[in-house]
């Protein structure tokens, strides 16, 4: 019933995340008992019956399964794998027969029965599942070249949806391009749900989460979470388990671009870095400055600095050499400053004159 109560809310998948070692470690304990339990001499005893079970409610289930799939919308391919998938007796027919047995329903010796049935139904599931995958792949063969085709719309997934993340999603929403929101605060999940878009609560820097969103599939990752550890957490992940997927990163800082740079990520922007130059820009003309004064020496800054922040990436662990390049760096700069101004000064001689 709490399951059901949840199904539908825009937390779900943080629950599944979260309680996935607990879901993993209570299933173990449960088949662990019901194996324990299971009595392996009516394999022997009753063979032919219990082979007979197994394919008789394998079949019936599989049957009904592929019917209802057919008549739900799905292909013939997809009804038959969803058959396959859940033709087997469920563990809940466990819960029954331990009900029934203590209720004086059943005798002791059915429950045995119907129980070693349901185990061996069970462990049928991998071999259909196999065996569909072979149906498949033949039957695939012919539209091999057709299925290489890319699509021609893919989604973008953008991981923190703070005032960072909003400006690349309003961008995108403008221009018709779908997008996939996650973000770990409530607030903003109903906010970008409220526009129409797909949004998940959720940590980015769980596989899980990034595996509900599709991100495989999607043409872009963009990352924006403001926390620099949980930023490098979800970039380790997305390059990991989503190499083909290019990333958009917001970086914090200088350092926190130099991590992400140690895990391949190539594509890398300062969150302050271009705003402070737009302020500088009008400090400058403010001050009096051409635009063509500002323009140059903005630029050469830029320039200069983020030649600078590659140049210090093989040494951003060793704060003794950067501190030195620092002061190197911004010698450099002085210097080229200079060297500007000199040439833009109404004073300063022109070519070939003394």
């Amino acid at each position: 019933l709490a399951g059901a109560l949840l199904a539908d809310s825009p937390y779900r998948h943080q629950i599944e995340a979260d309680i996935a070692p607990f879901e993993g470690l209570l299933l173990g304990l449960f088949f662990t008992a019901i194996g324990m339990a299971l009595n392996l001499n009516l394999l022997a005893d009753q063979t032919l019956v219990i082979l007979a079970g197994v394919a008789g409610l394998v079949a019936v289930k599989a049957g009904v399964i592929f019917v209802l799939g057919r008549m739900r919308g799905l292909d013939t391919p997809a009804a038959r794998r969803l058959a396959m998938a859940v033709s087997q007796g469920g563990e809940f027919a466990f819960v029954l027969f331990s009900t029934a047995l203590g209720a004086n329903v059943i005798e002791r010796d059915l429950a045995e029965l119907l129980s070693v049935i349901v185990t061996l139904s069970m462990l049928s599931t991998p071999l259909l599942l196999a065996a569909d995958g072979l149906i498949a792949r033949k039957g695939a063969a012919a539209t091999d070249a057709h299925d290489d085709m890319p699509e021609e719309m893919g989604h973008v997934v953008i991981a923190g949806f703070g005032r960072f993340g909003q400006i690349t999603a309003r961008v995108l929403g403008a221009r018709g391009i779908p997008f996939i929101a996650l973000d770990n605060s409530p607030e903003q999940v109903d906010l970008v749900a409220r526009f129409g878009s797909r949004a998940y609560f959720g940590d980015a820097s769980r596989l899980h989460i990034l595996e509900a969103a599709q991100t495989r599939k999607a043409r872009a990752f963009v990352l924006a979470i403001d926390d620099v550890e949980a930023s490098v957490r979800t970039a380790e992940i997305v390059r990991r388990h989503f190499p083909d997927v290019p990333v958009f990163a917001r970086a914090r800082n200088r350092l926190h671009a130099h991590r992400l740079m140690d895990l391949g990520v190539k594509h890398i922007r300062r969150e302050t870095f271009l705003s402070a130059l737009d302020l500088t820009r009008e400090v400058l003309g403010g001050l009096g400055f051409s635009n063509t004064e500002v323009t140059r020496m903005t630029d050469a800054f830029q320039k200069h600095d983020e030649q600078r922040l590659f140049e210090d990436y093989a040494d951003y662990t060793d704060q003794q050499k950067l501190q030195v390049k620092a002061r190197k760096y911004q010698e450099e700069l002085v210097d080229l400053f200079k060297q500007d101004a000199a040439g833009l000064s109404p004073d300063a001689p022109e070519d070939g004159k003394g």
